[in-house]
């Protein structure tokens, strides 16, 4: 009874590894589509290595756009500041005449000059791209200001 199993077992053997034999072309065909499915695999590592490359060259990029535009917020910054303190010295200036019309024109140049603070403000929400503008609205806003101030005078 055993033998008859293990013939059994062993003819069945014989004929599955027969039976799944392919033929020559077909091996060869398969190791053909092998090395191009290979190929696509290192060519798609390659363009992934470019990538990732081009986007560490970005980031550097992006960090150098943000470093420029703070060290040019803290520069306004600092300017304004300055005309901020001779503009207040020259509205004290001219609130020290004693006249009314110089007390009036003082009051009003404080609201204005607090306006332009306010404007800086928003310096914060200010992208790279619309700095320019700020900037130059907050600069012919301080510049008409102190015309104005120097006027009155």
């Amino acid at each position: 009874m055993r033998t008859m199993f293990w013939c059994s077992l062993v003819s069945a053997a014989l004929l599955a590894g027969t039976g799944c034999k392919k033929k020559e072309g077909d091996t060869e065909a398969a190791k053909t589509e092998v090395k191009k499915a290979q190929e696509e695999v290192r060519d798609q590592q390659k363009d992934v290595v470019d990538e990732k490359r081009d986007v560490t060259e970005a980031q550097k990029d992006v960090t150098a756009a943000k470093v420029d535009l703070a060290q040019a917020r803290a520069d306004l910054e600092k300017a304004v500041a300055e005309r901020t303190a001779k503009l207040d010295a020259r509205i004290d200036e001219l609130e020290r005449r004693g006249d009314a019309k110089s007390k009036e024109a003082a009051i009003k140049f404080r609201a204005r000059r607090d306006e332009a603070k306010v404007k800086m403000s928003a310096m914060g929400e200010r992208t790279e791209s619309n700095w320019d503008a700020f900037k130059s609205d907050v600069s012919t806003s301080w510049d008409q200001l102190e015309r104005d101030v120097d006027a009155a005078f």
